[in-house]
């Protein structure tokens, strides 16, 4: 197996160092050529330890690679420097000026050199984290637009849930996007929360990606896989049900993350920090299972605080799209 790192973009900062894109090559053979993309958003880290892992399999089981992986871990390096969202120098989403131009300002010139690197491949995941305020469980998001061709692809990814949402056009300008409406299939990866790394989401992330490119010839079909126990549910903007916040004050959940919940089921209230008052309870909207949960408990009136999706039937079976 050959392994070598190249550098996608490399710019002069005004400081006189400079900015680089960097990518690790893993290449076993002719077989198809996939893709992990990370770091876009600079307090994520999970897609980074992803990547991690990733590489660490590969370099244990080099015999086992018939194709080419490729990993571009820190898309927005000075945002992952500096802990910012964005893109810091800009202050914009680097996820929102896709598919960018060589020509352009920083964000465009980034985001162009990054279209470049991935075109032709067979498979791009680009993997988020949710930010600091909420926990996501396992999932990958997919437009509706492109279900077709992308849920086959999921499926096997070993996530908990399949997300099919409408098309938005703020989402027009992402990589995900881009890279379909290009015929490069993205499938876009949301788990754990910002500026964290779940070691256990990491692995089950890993074993799907594994999975998945071994259906796609990238991995050996004899090569020693961990097995994949997780089988998705599919929600819809249809099925998901939102839960804000009645009032402002701290958020203390009764349930655990990812639990099935029966419709007026207590899930936790939201209390006074200057008094022994509880000023709100709050209650499922209906059956279903808790994929997202409020990880930072301050809330104000209409704060986020979890999404159920709602199956009718809290044993969590799959809800069909």
């Amino acid at each position: 197996m050959e392994i070598r790192q190249d550098e996608i973009l490399s710019l002069e900062l005004p400081y006189r160092e400079r900015l680089t894109l960097r990518r690790t090559i893993y290449r076993g053979g002719d077989g198809p050529r996939v893709a992990v993309v990370s770091g876009i958003h600079g307090d994520e880290l999970e897609g980074l330890y992803v990547a991690h892992r990733v590489a660490r399999w590969l370099e244990a089981h080099p015999t086992a690679l018939r194709g080419q992986v490729e990993l571009l871990p820190a898309v927005n390096p000075l945002g992952l420097d500096t802990l910012e969202r964005g893109l810091p120098t800009h202050d914009v989403d680097l996820n929102r000026n896709f598919p960018g131009h060589a020509d352009g300002l920083l964000p465009q010139r980034l985001t162009d050199a990054v279209m470049t690197a991935l075109a032709g491949a067979a498979l791009v995941v680009d993997i988020h984290a949710s930010n600091i305020y909420l926990r996501e469980i396992p999932q990958i998001r997919i437009n509706q637009c492109f279900a077709p061709d992308l849920v086959p692809l999921a499926r096997p990814m070993n996530m908990d849930v399949i997300w099919l949402h409408e098309a938005a056009t703020v989402l027009e300008a992402t990589l995900a996007h881009s890279l379909n409406q290009r015929g490069v299939s993205c499938l876009v990866a949301e788990l754990g929360v910002g500026m964290r790394v779940t070691p256990a989401y990491g692995e089950q992330m890993l074993r799907g990606l594994l999975a998945t490119w071994q259906g796609l010839g990238v991995i050996a079909l004899d090569a020693p896989l961990a097995p994949c126990d997780h089988r998705p549910l599919v929600a819809t903007d249809a099925n998901v049900r939102y839960l804000n916040a009645s009032t402002s004050g701290l958020f203390v959940p009764t349930v655990e993350h990812w639990t099935a919940v029966r419709k007026d089921a207590p899930l936790g209230h939201i209390v006074s920090p200057f008094g022994g008052a509880v000023l709100a309870e709050v209650t499922a909207p209906a059956d279903g299972v808790l994929f997202t949960l409020r990880e930072y408990p301050l809330v104000y009136e209409g704060s986020l605080m979890a999404r159920i999706v709602a199956t009718g039937d809290p044993a969590g079976k799959e809800a069909a799209p």
